[in-house]
């Protein structure tokens, strides 16, 4: 769809996407964060699993359901959900940022639109191209 300010977006009704967490024995946490593949929009940076939320689907349905098509390819273990944060374009069309924390390290695999896939801690996570969405909300939300 296209917005009132002529942004193009994944979703009629909003976007959303799981920023997974997982906290080791020794306090250190790590992202589980995709590498956009070259034919997608923003190809080539690194973010969060995610896309378009369908007509009925809540946030955090649509945020499991894509992260699962994207880059697990089975259920996702268990998981316990921390917090909802809402980007808007500016124009109303919002991307959901979903953050759940999982009490094992799973492997996930690169599947339709991810060419790679990895677990980041956040210093590691600076030194990657970020998708600007996902870069926007670190600026706002991480002070490292």
């Amino acid at each position: 769809m296209t917005c009132t300010l002529g942004h193009t977006h994944w979703g009629e009704y909003g976007g959303a996407g799981f920023l997974i967490r997982y906290v080791t024995k020794q306090k250190e946490a790590l992202y589980l964060l995709g590498q956009r593949s070259r034919s997608a929009d923003e190809g080539g940076t690194w973010g969060i699993p995610g896309g378009a939320i369908r007509k009925g689907e809540s946030p955090e349905t649509a945020a499991r359901r894509e992260t699962e098509e994207e880059v697990a390819g089975f259920p996702i273990p268990a998981y316990h959900l921390t917090r909802i944060d809402v980007q808007d374009c500016g124009a109303g069309w919002k991307f959901h940022i979903v953050s759940v924390d999982v009490d094992r390290l799973f492997h996930a695999t690169c599947r339709r639109e991810t060419d790679a896939i990895g677990w980041f801690n956040p210093a590691a996570m600076w030194s990657l191209t970020l998708h600007p969405g996902f870069q926007r909300w670190v600026d706002v939300n991480w002070r490292l």
